[in-house]
Parts: C-alpha cells; structure tokens; sequence
C-alpha cells in the first residue's frame, strides 16, 4: 500500500493591510444668494459620509464626502447667527501589491477637524483634516497535514504536534437605517431654527447566539439651534440593534465591532427634530481550533525521503479594552461664561513597545463652542495626549486602535476651560509560532549492499535531542527504546546512556 497523506482544510481571513490614513480636504465655497453676507465666522464642525470602497489588483480606493456647517454672525448690528453647508467629495487611494478584487475592506472614518476662513464676505475657504482606520482582508485557505496512512508490514513512525490556530473566520458589514422624530424636553425652548447637528456613535457591543450576532448600541445626536435671540444646545441618544446571520453556529468566539455613520440629514418640523441615520456595522469574528500536524516520520524498514516546511500558526489572540480620560486646563483668549458644545476626535495613536508592555498616546482633538460673557459666540480647539499602557507578553504582537467614548466636556474657569475628553483604547496581543509539517513522503532509495545491523547498541543522549531524534537516527522506536530502558515516558536529559535494540520489523 502506497503512502497517503490525511491533510486538515482551515479556512479564513488574512489580514493584508491594517494603517491609519490621513488626508486633508479643501474648497473655495459661494455663500448662497438666500443667505446674508458673512461678517465673522464662529466655527465649522464636518462630517465624513463613506459611500464607496472598492477593492483591486494592488489597490484600494474609498469615496464619499466630508459636510462642513460653516456657524457665522452676519453683517449688520444685532443681526442673528447663521449657518451655511457645503459638500466636499473626497476619494483615497492606497496601493498595496497584495490587493485583489476579492478582498473585504473594513473602514473607520472620521473628521479630525474642520475649519472655515472668509475670502471675502460672499466666499469661505473651507478645510478638513480626515483620518481613515482602514483594515483589509483577504480570504485564506491552508491545507496541513494531519497524519499519514499506507506501507503496510511495515513500521512507519511518526510525529505529531498538538496545538491551536486562531483566525478571523468570517469579515461580515450590514448597512441599516434610523429615523424617529425627536422631542424636546420640556425645559428646553422650541426650537426655531436649527444650526448645525452631529452624530457620534456612542458605544456598540456585540453577541454570537448560534448562528446569529447580535449587535446593539447607541448613536448620541448634539444639535445647536436658536431661539429667538438665544443660541442653545440639545442631545438625544439614539439606541441602535441588528442582527447578522452567520454562516454556521459559533459557539465561542471573539469579535471586532465597527460601527460607522455613512449619512444623516436633520430638519424641522414644527419645533421638533426629524433625524435621518445612515449607519453601517462592520464585523471580524475570531474563532480559536484545535489543529493537529504531522511533524515528522521515519520507516524503520526502509528508507524513506521526508520533505519538511516550517508552518505559522497564530497560537493566542487575546482581546481587551481600557478606559481612559484625557483631562487638560486650556487658555481661550475670550473668557467663556457658557460652554454650548464639546466635540472629540482622535488625531493620530502612536506606540511605542518595551520590555513586557506596549506604551499607546493617543492625540485627541477637542472643539468647543461657547458663549462669552456678553453672550457672543466664540469656538475653539484644542489638541489633548492620553496615553494607555498595554502589558505585552514575550513575543506577541500588539494591534491598538483609540475611539472616543461618550460625550466630552468643557468647563468654564478662571483663564480658561477645563477640557475633559473619555476615550477607549482597544486592543489585540497576537502570539505566532513556527511549527515544521510534514509537505511530503516517498520511499528512498535502497542501499546496494547492507552490513549486518547488531541488535542492541549504546547511544548517548546529545545536546538538546529528544527521544524522537534518538529513536529516528538509530532506526529504532521510542516505545522499543523506552521498554529497553525502562523509562517513564519523560524527557531525557543529555548525557544519558541509552540501550537501542534494533527494530523488529
């Protein structure tokens, strides 16, 4: 009976491509003829809208566009705010040899910051800072072999390694939509003309059930509006749950969740708000198998050529997550009395890793709109470090990522604000081990001539050998060496005298 190999299919994701992109935006805008002439601009807050990724051969591209609301005081005294919106269509392109039309892209996209200078009275200069968190996938399918059946009579020894593969099983993405009328409380004024909106997704956590993931969370909407003369704020948290149908039953499993808004319009109707969402959930699912190879093997009746390659294996992937807060005294030039909005965005996440640990700072971009003392709008930005630290054990690879968390603050004090900003920091430490598989085996060549073999010889145990060497050298078995011996299964230590009978075959 000819040699046959038993191979073991494990299918998944590779992960290709894993960076964080930065661009930045601009436009020459024409303030519109139904609005009045800007006097001074106040601020300008962006959203970023993905409405395409396409995957090719060496490169990916994304598509959308960034909306700046420009808020301005127009010309004339006493005249009242007012807000102006422009589109900026931006596209990314990044090239990576590895790209083929069958990846999956995941993307986390988001305005750093935004800004807006008067050319004149009727044309703005608008800029946005983007920063792109992009991770590609492309479907992988290893086949290792598992053990080897045929040369019957004869003793075929082999070697096999127990150990554990963990994988991206499934890249999965839902696009889904929100709409709902909101309310005001009633504490609040009405609402008479709306300013400016943004949306940020609050919080998202996700469940495997069988052959169902369940992901919920909340989207937190800030919106400025007026009342007659007066400039107010109201948030609304907006809570949020899909299901993705998985193809087969996950039992235990780890999992990345994203969770991106692609569009939002805002109006009023009637003193309340109607919100339009967007939104598209994005999904890595970890799974952690068993996986058994074929290390080695040997016939001790005859020759027999074995072909070896070291295979990779991701033995640990362990998954976690900190809270931490960026707190910081800011100087503003023009006292505040009332803080209206506080907005975050993360600027860029350096690391450095050391001895045992992954030291993470994170940037974090703060605006903040406010009133004066004589109730004059004013904004301002400030850029905040926070920093994690991550403990890494030996030889694993650490992936960390920083969102915002919840909702940032800013409190008026004397010179300045006090800027307190939550973020989360997320994380995945990655062990890899290279373990030798067995590719191939085939009969070798027969010796002309043999010289007769003695039936028990002495070998001395060498530097770092195992039994299985001694046994695969000497064409003996380690069960015949261990009876000779009279040894317990455990290791040997170098130096030890051995008694090798010969094998019986």
């Amino acid at each position: 009976m000819e040699l046959e190999l038993q191979r073991q299919t494990l299918e998944g994701f590779r992960l290709i491509f894993d960076a964080a992109l930065a661009q930045e935006e601009t436009l020459e805008c024409i303030v519109p003829d139904a609005l009045p002439d800007v006097d001074r601009i106040v601020g300008a807050e962006g959203s970023v809208y993905l409405k395409s990724k396409e995957a090719g051969a060496g490169t990916f591209r994304l598509g959308g566009s960034v909306h700046v609301t420009v808020l301005y005081i127009p010309e004339g005294e006493g005249a009242l705010p007012r807000t102006m919106e422009a589109q900026i269509p931006f596209q990314c392109v990044k090239d990576c040899p590895q790209l083929n039309d069958t990846c999956q892209i995941h993307v986390d996209a988001s305005v750093v910051c935004a800004d807006a200078r008067d050319i004149n009275p009727r044309k703005l200069l608008l800029r946005a800072s983007l920063m792109f968190q992009v991770r590609v996938y492309d479907r992988e399918l290893r086949q290792l072999t598992c053990d080897a059946e045929g040369y019957e009579g004869r003793s075929l020894e082999k070697q096999f390694v127990q150990s554990v593969d963990c994988a991206v099983s499934q890249v999965l993405e839902k696009p889904f939509l929100f709409s709902d009328v909101l309310h005001l409380p009633a504490s609040k004024p009405v609402m008479e003309e709306l300013l400016w909106a943004r949306a940020q997704v609050g919080g998202a956590e996700a469940k495997v059930i069988g052959k169902k993931l369940i992901c919920k969370g909340e989207i937190h909407l800030s919106a400025v509006y007026r009342n007659e003369a007066s400039v107010l704020t109201a948030g609304f948290d907006l809570p949020f749950s899909q299901i993705f149908d998985l193809e087969e039953a996950m039992d235990e499993c780890d999992l990345d969740l994203t969770v991106l808004i692609t569009g939002m319009h805002c109006s009023l109707q009637e003193g309340e708000l109607a919100v339009s969402l967007e939104a598209l959930a994005q999904a890595e699912l970890w799974i952690r198998r068993p996986v058994t190879l074929l290390a080695d093997a040997y016939c001790t009746g005859c020759p027999l050529d074995v072909e070896r390659a070291p295979c990779t294996l991701c033995v640990s992937a362990q998954h976690a997550e900190r809270a931490e807060t960026a707190r910081q005294f800011c100087e503003s030039g023009i006292p505040a009395r009332q803080v209206l909005m506080c907005t975050a965005a993360v600027e860029c996440v350096e690391s450095k890793q050391e001895e045992g640990r992954l030291c993470c700072t994170a940037r974090i971009r703060a605006e903040v709109l406010y009133l004066t003392e004589d109730s004059a709008l004013c904004a301002v930005g400030y850029t905040l470090p926070v920093q994690c630290e991550i403990p890494v054990p030996e030889k694993t690879q650490c992936r960390c990522t920083c969102i915002p968390r919840g909702e940032s603050t800013a409190v008026p004090v004397t010179g300045g604000l006090e800027v307190r900003c939550d973020v989360l920091f997320r994380w995945v430490t990655v062990k890899t081990e290279r373990t030798p598989c067995v590719l191939s085996l085939k009969p070798g060549a027969v010796p002309a001539a043999q010289t007769p073999r003695p039936s028990l010889i002495v070998r001395m145990v060498g530097e770092g050998e195992s039994l299985w060497e001694v046994a695969k050298s000497c064409g003996s078995t380690i069960h015949d060496i261990q009876a000779a011996n009279e040894l317990d299964g455990g290791p040997v230590s170098q130096g030890t005298l051995l008694l090798i009978p010969a094998s019986r075959n």
